[in-house]
């Protein structure tokens, strides 16, 4: 894959996880403005998914650079291994492992 291809899924990528996340925080949002002030356990259930959604968009944001960093140090595709043609899902999955990773790091159980 050529760089510029590289950078189109990598936006490509971005987009399509932003989308849900936008999603969401807009239906938070919404729910923040129809429940009552007295509401406060669900106040805080909503605060708790801004804070969520905010996080994955960080995970989001780190691996997108990390990957970015790859793809200028080594001067050629970090999808190099990726064969033409090969599903997009398929392609996806490899661009996710290291968000996976950079998620996988902030868990604590």
């Amino acid at each position: 894959m050529s760089r510029l291809h590289c950078e189109d899924v990598l936006a490509d990528f971005a987009h399509q996880l932003r989308q849900p996340l936008s999603v969401l925080e807009a239906l938070a949002a919404y729910l923040d403005l129809i429940t009552s002030a007295e509401d406060v356990r669900v106040h805080e259930q909503l605060r708790m998914m801004h804070s969520e959604i905010d996080h994955a968009d960080q995970i989001l944001r780190e691996g997108l650079v990390t990957l970015r960093r790859q793809l200028s140090a080594q001067g050629r595709s970090v999808l190099s291994e990726v064969p033409p043609g090969k599903p997009r899902e398929e392609v996806a999955e490899e661009l996710a492992r290291p968000l996976t990773q950079a998620a996988m790091a902030s868990v604590t159980y």
